[in-house]
């Protein structure tokens, strides 16, 4: 089969298709508004309808999402009465989201046909955009042009015609600057005394991506796309890395049916296991990105109004 992206996001997501034994079934953050005892699920509930109130999302109301997942917003989105489409480079989230009545396709965003062109109101990339450019493509100076490109196919699927014509994304970025490309590419072993290093390093080999920094995306959709509104999340990732660590722990030792079905994936892919598992357990690299008061990354919700 043709590259459908890069090799450990692809297999970031066939191993996330077990988080469900676990109850977790969306892989960005919720919305806590400050409270840390609003449950889980709620939370995420609240991110959705959140994402979807932002572009305008109604009864007839035509919606593309890059990056479906499990397909839970998707569903929000149906329970409205909104005609979604979701894309997904996992073939085990496109069966999931089937099996659920959704409408959702194999498919990388820079494979979106003309067919496809004009033909939606408005466009949700809920976590998706942190994995469209790599340290490779950093390194090679091509972060600003795969961000303009991104922009340009969203202008293309968006109908001119629409009152809306509104993108709404969520996204990882370095807080004040980019973290050196190289450090990501690194073993993890060889910077273990360089605490930034370390935990890049098992974040790409686990889940692969390398983020903006503020105002990068901005310039980079300049004449095409004007940011309407920004939102802080940062604390409410902090929340939900924590509250996925714990359950993660919790299930290495009580869940025999999650154990087995990672048992499985790790006799396929054992080295993307175990630093994906260390992303959570051990090192704990993920909700690291987060913790502190100055933390090395900022999570931002983006809305985008097309000019």
């Amino acid at each position: 089969m043709k590259k459908i992206a890069p090799k450990n996001v692809v297999n970031l997501y066939a191993l996330t298709s077990v988080t469900p034994l676990v109850g977790i079934l969306d892989y960005t953050e919720g919305i806590y508004y400050g409270d840390t005892n609003v449950d889980h699920a709620v939370a995420q509930r609240n991110q959705h309808n959140y994402l979807l109130d932002e572009v305008g999302a109604q009864k007839g109301f035509r919606l593309l999402e890059i990056g479906c997942g499990l397909g839970t917003l998707l569903e929000i989105a149906k329970e409205r009465g909104v005609l979604g489409i979701g894309i997904t480079i996992s073939e085990d989230q496109v069966k999931k989201c089937v099996a659920k009545g959704l409408d959702a396709r194999l498919m990388n965003y820079k494979s979106i046909s003309k067919e496809w062109y004009g033909k939606f109101d408005g466009i949700i990339a809920n976590g998706s955009l942190e994995h469209f450019c790599q340290p490779e493509d950093a390194i090679q100076g091509k972060q600003n042009d795969i961000y303009k490109e991104m922009f340009s196919i969203f202008s293309k699927v968006l109908d001119p015609k629409s009152q809306y014509r509104k993108v709404t994304t969520t996204a990882i970025h370095f807080q004040n600057s980019h973290i050196n490309p190289e450090k990501f590419l690194k073993h993890p072993l060889l910077q273990i005394f360089d605490r930034e290093g370390f935990h890049a390093s098992i974040l790409h080999r686990g889940y692969g991506g390398y983020y903006p920094i503020k105002q990068q995306l901005a310039n980079c959709a300049s004449g095409i796309f004007q940011l309407q509104k920004e939102i802080n999340g940062t604390e409410d990732y902090r929340i939900t890395s924590e509250y996925w660590c714990n359950m993660y722990k919790k299930a290495l030792f009580t869940n025999h049916k999650f154990m087995l079905e990672v048992c499985k994936y790790f006799l396929k892919k054992p080295s993307h296991t175990i630093w994906t598992i260390a992303s959570y357990v051990g090192p704990e690299s993920w909700p690291w990105q987060f913790r502190g008061k100055n933390p090395p990354t900022h999570l931002y919700r983006q809305t985008w109004q097309m000019i």
